[in-house]
C-alpha cells in the first residue's frame, strides 16, 4: 500500500449512517504539517491527545470532519508522520477499539491513508439520526464546490510564498496583522478596483456580464474578512431548509459557532485547530455546543449573525475599503483592534 501520493485530487460520494443517542465530538480543520515554521496547526499534539483521552473515556464517537493533513504545506506523508507520530499512533489505536468517522475535505488526497494506515470509517456524508446531516463544508463554497481539483494548485503555491518568506498572508485582519497580509490585501484591492472599471467599459460596450466571474471572486475573498469565510452562509441558507435535517454539521471555514438560518434549522461549525484554536462541537444526544478546548470558550451566533440577517448580501470590497483604509495600508482592524461595516443603503427611488 503507498503511504501517500499525490494522487488525482477527485470528490467522494460515499454516505454512512450513525445513531444519534450516544455522545458525539466533532473537530475538523486540523492542517498537521511537516511541524516547521509554517505549519499553522503549532504544535498542540498534546492538547489533541488530551481531547482524544476524554472522548475515550466518556465512551463516545469521534467525527473529523475533513482537512485532517495539510499535505500543501508538507509535500509529503513522511515528513508528518515525523512531526506528529504520537497523534498518528493514538488515533490509529483508537480507531481500530473505538472507531473512528472521517468526512472527506477539499484538503484531502489518498483515501488509503485514512482507510488502511489510520483505519478511519471514510465518507463524503455523514448521517446522524434522522436530523442531522454531516459535510467537509466545500459542498456550500461557490468557490470551489465540487472542483477540488482546481484549487490546489492556489494553495499549494499560497503555502510555497508563506513558507519562502517566513509569513503568514491570511485574513481576517485582526488575527494576521502583519506586512505581507497589509500589502496582499492592498494589491487585492488595486486588481479589483482594475476590474470593476473593466467591466463597466465592457458594459458600455455591450458585453453581456464582463468580468463576472473576477468579480465574484474578488467578493467571495472580501467577506473572508467580512465574516462570511468560503461564503458558506449563503449556501447552507439556500440549501438547508429545502433538506429533511434540522442540522446541518460543517467544517472548512475556520470560523466555531451555531446560528438558526431558518425556523427549527441550525447550522453548527466545528471551527478549526490552525494557529491558537483548538475547537469542537459536541453532540450530547439531544443537543449541539461548540467550545474551545483550551480556552474553554463556549461560541454561539454573535459572528454569524450579520451574514444570516443579510448585512453582507452586497457587501464588495470597495465599501470595506472606504470604511477601514487608514491610510498607507493601515486598517482599523490592526490599529484599533476593530473593523467597520455598514450595510450599502439602496438609493431612495423618485416618485413615478
Amino acid at each position: 500500500m503507498a503511504v501517500f501520493s499525490w494522487a488525482r485530487a477527485s470528490t467522494l460520494d460515499v454516505t454512512l449512517r450513525m445513531r444519534a443517542d450516544q455522545r458525539i465530538y466533532f473537530i475538523s480543520d486540523l492542517h498537521l504539517g511537516d511541524g516547521g515554521r509554517s505549519d499553522s496547526f503549532l504544535g498542540k499534539d498534546r492538547e489533541l491527545l488530551a481531547l482524544l483521552e476524554r472522548v475515550r473515556n466518556e465512551d463516545a464517537h469521534l467525527v473529523i470532519v475533513g482537512d485532517f493533513i495539510d499535505f500543501h504545506q508538507a509535500w509529503s506523508m513522511s515528513r508528518v508522520l515525523k512531526a506528529h507520530g504520537r497523534v498518528f499512533g493514538e488515533l490509529s489505536r483508537h480507531a481500530a477499539s473505538h472507531g473512528v468517522t472521517y468526512i472527506w475535505g477539499n484538503h484531502d488526497y489518498d483515501i488509503n491513508l485514512f482507510r488502511e494506515l489510520l483505519r478511519f470509517d471514510v465518507c463524503s456524508t455523514l448521517l446522524i439520526g434522522d436530523d442531522i446531516l454531516v459535510q467537509h463544508g466545500y459542498q456550500f463554497d461557490p468557490h470551489i464546490g465540487t472542483n477540488l481539483e482546481g484549487t490546489h494548485i492556489a494553495t499549494m503555491v499560497h503555502h510555497l510564498v508563506e513558507r519562502i518568506f517566513h509569513t503568514w498572508i491570511r485574513l481576517p485582519l485582526e488575527a494576521f496583522y502583519n506586512k505581507a497580509t497589509r500589502l496582499a490585501l492592498g494589491l487585492f484591492y488595486v486588481c479589483a478596483s482594475l476590474t470593476e472599471a473593466a467591466a463597466r467599459l465592457g458594459r458600455r460596450l455591450g458585453a453581456r456580464e464582463p468580468l463576472e466571474g473576477l468579480r465574484l471572486f474578488f467578493r467571495y475573498w472580501a467577506l473572508n474578512q467580512m465574516g462570511d469565510p468560503g461564503m458558506l452562509i449563503a449556501g447552507v441558507k439556500a440549501a438547508l431548509p429545502e433538506l429533511p435535517y434540522r442540522f446541518i454539521v460543517a467544517g472548512h471555514s475556520h470560523m466555531p459557532g451555531l446560528v438558526e438560518v431558518a425556523p427549527g434549522r441550525t447550522y453548527v461549525n466545528t471551527g478549526s485547530w490552525t494557529f491558537g484554536a483548538a475547537q469542537y462541537a459536541l453532540w450530547d444526544g439531544s443537543r449541539f455546543s461548540v467550545h474551545d478546548w483550551i480556552s474553554g470558550k463556549t461560541y454561539g451566533d454573535a459572528a454569524y449573525l450579520p451574514a444570516v440577517r443579510g448585512e453582507l448580501d452586497e457587501a464588495t470590497i470597495f465599501e470595506w475599503w472606504r470604511e477601514n483604509h487608514l491610510g498607507w495600508l493601515r486598517f482599523r482592524a490592526g490599529e484599533e483592534g476593530r473593523w467597520r461595516w455598514s450595510p450599502p443603503v439602496a438609493p431612495a427611488r423618485g416618485p413615478r
